[in-house]
């Protein structure tokens, strides 16, 4: 296994792991700002600009709201 898809893999794992977390209404601040960036990053994989501004501005208000 390459280097990249290692640091893919972790980023999934850890993806799970707060979503998990969030679900279950245990995700602090700083948990649900990661999970929030890394969600952001995972979807974001291959859209156009403008698809990213406007998906990251829903996703903030969900994950901090």
């Amino acid at each position: 296994m390459n280097g990249v898809n290692t640091v893919e893999q972790r980023k999934v794992n850890r993806l799970n792991t707060l979503f998990e977390k969030m679900v279950s209404e245990n995700a602090n601040l700083r948990e649900r700002q990661e999970l929030n960036h890394l969600y952001q990053e995972y979807i974001n994989d291959g859209r156009t600009p403008a698809a990213k501004k406007s998906l990251d501005n829903s996703l903030k208000r969900i994950a901090l709201g």
